[in-house]
């Protein structure tokens, strides 16, 4: 299962749900129009994009980020970002960091001389994560349907303030979205759990919770398109290998003898150029006209 690819399509979509409930859940005032683009090209950092980014209905940017620790470099990383996109797009951007129920203060502002940069924070560990998630299990249980505040108060639970760990509240929040009946409700509220449990978990954690998530019926599809697409692959790469040494044979009986090189560029080749040299072999006049194909 390529999880690279899986998260990608998981955090794509995860970013149309989040902008539907999140601003009802932190109070803001914007009306977000759209997602916009996360990444930030020729960036010499370790992470490239930003967690949310959208545009909003006056013409700005409303930016979101999530954090498990309290570094100044990260509000730096994050200075870093806004002051990229404002030079690439002369956007006002209010950016909010939302800081898990480990973190109770931090800085929010960073002086740098003729630059002083401010976000933002909003503490998970102000919210009683074991209410909210009571409140919603009663509300499931009495057959009443979830709004969109709902949905993101459910992902959030597990960064929320909580006796228990963060992995026992994110097991619980997925078993609990896992008996909402309405099927699309659930499919997002699964989504965005799993996307939001990615970015705070450590490696540990989120294989526990991939575990759990592959049992859902979001995990088993995307793990059954991971494996035809994979098997596609590997069907393509097994053709283009027959093929590489179908045309190696016919050159060989045309020429007699090719270089060692030219026999293992050909076997890099993609199908579509091999298909062309395929058609083509029997109009080479020389072992050399092979060199174009290369």
């Amino acid at each position: 299962m390529d999880y690279n690819k899986t998260e990608d399509a998981i955090f794509k979509r995860s970013m149309e749900i989040f902008k539907e409930g999140a601003l009802s859940f932190f109070g803001i005032e914007e009306k977000i129009t759209s997602p916009a683009n996360i990444e930030i090209k020729n960036i010499d950092i370790k992470t490239s994009s930003m967690d949310y980014l959208f545009n909003t209905e006056d013409g700005n940017y409303l930016h979101f980020e999530f954090q498990s620790t309290s570094k100044t470099e990260d509000i730096a990383r994050f200075m870093y970002y806004d002051a990229t996109l404002y030079y690439r797009d002369r956007k006002r951007i209010k950016t909010i960091v939302v800081y898990s129920a480990e973190i109770d203060k931090t800085i929010t502002n960073l002086s740098c001389g003729s630059i002083n940069y401010q976000v933002e924070a909003f503490y998970m560990s102000n919210i009683d994560g074991d209410e909210k998630y009571n409140n919603l299990k009663n509300k499931l249980e009495r057959g009443e349907k979830l709004d969109k505040k709902d949905i993101v108060t459910l992902t959030f639970i597990p960064i929320m303030k909580s006796k228990k760990s963060k992995a026992s509240r994110a097991i619980e929040s997925l078993d609990l979205a896992k008996t909402i009946k309405d099927d699309k409700i659930r499919t997002d509220c699964i989504t965005l759990i799993y996307a939001l449990f990615e970015k705070f978990a450590d490696s540990e954690l989120k294989k526990r919770f991939r575990e759990v998530f592959t049992m859902t019926e979001i995990g088993k599809m995307i793990y059954e398109d991971g494996v035809k697409a994979g098997e596609d692959r590997g069907k393509a790469i097994g053709k283009a290998e027959g093929n590489a040494e179908l045309i190696i044979k016919q050159l060989v009986k045309k020429f007699k003898k090719i270089p060692e090189e030219y026999k293992i560029k050909i076997k890099e080749l993609p199908q579509e150029t091999l298909d062309v040299l395929g058609m083509d072999i029997f109009d080479l006049n020389s072992v050399e006209d092979v060199e174009k194909y290369l």
